[in-house]
């Protein structure tokens, strides 16, 4: 097991030791939906980054509802991503568009599903801020996801078609428990398509961590599984904008 794996699980068992995920559970092969998670997210819009973005990508994880809520109920147009297998890489959630009394339903897996417009790669806007998942994270910058390295994937695609760059602030929301200590997870031990985090909001407080852990940039093809590309099709709409 390395150590990335070995992280994971640690952090998954400490929070289902310690009760500190409501649902769902067993907690293996998630992204913790946490006590506290509205709490982190409300940490998140009060930051500059929040305030200034018109257009935000957030992970479709559980945790991460109240954050699209709140996204939505402050106007900005969210990107969120639809379960493997679809052609396309976002949902398009507009404020103006959806009713008020819908902001919830919209922020929830159903709803957006429901109410949100599937975007083709030339019809996404400009994102100003991207929040992605996390199981762990330090405060150096490091971050790892669930394993299946499919935000790290959207990142690539949005690198490749410009409508991110090195200066987008990337975010994400944990709990305190999730935040681990540099050598548990030192950027040596992170990949070239491994994507670091420059916000990271838990229930107590706001860390900017100064990272200096490059972001990848773009899709690094010869990491790209054919389950992959059956399960992002964007990626196979990207590969066809590509020269040959």
């Amino acid at each position: 097991m390395d150590a990335k794996c070995a992280l994971r699980k640690q952090i998954w068992e400490e929070m289902e030791k310690n009760n500190l995920v409501p649902y769902p559970l067993p907690l293996t092969g998630r992204i913790p939906n946490f006590y506290g998670s509205k709490d982190a997210a409300y940490k998140l819009c009060s930051t500059k980054e929040f305030r200034c973005a018109k257009t935000i990508k957030i992970h479709p994880s559980l945790n991460a509802q109240h954050l699209r809520y709140l996204a939505l109920k402050f106007g900005k147009i969210v990107l969120t991503p639809p379960l493997p297998g679809h052609d396309f890489l976002y949902y398009l959630l507009d404020p103006d568009v959806i009713s008020t009394e819908s902001y919830k339903f919209a922020a929830s897996k159903k709803g957006f599903n429901k109410l949100g417009r599937p975007c083709k790669l030339s019809e996404i806007p400009r994102i100003d801020l991207v929040v992605v998942a996390s199981v762990a994270c330090t405060r150096q910058g490091a971050r790892v996801g669930k394993g299946k390295g499919y935000g790290e994937v959207e990142y690539g695609i949005l690198r490749e078609m410009g409508l991110v760059n090195e200066k987008t602030p990337i975010a994400t929301i944990v709990h305190d428990v999730q935040i681990v200590e540099e050598n548990a997870l030192p950027s040596t031990s992170l990949s070239c398509h491994d994507l670091p985090v420059d916000i990271i909001c838990t229930p107590r407080c706001v860390v900017r961590t100064q990272t200096r852990i490059p972001k990848p940039q773009g899709i690094y093809w010869d990491l790209i599984s054919d389950v992959m590309m059956d399960d992002i099709g964007a990626l196979k709409e990207l590969k066809s904008l590509k020269p040959s």
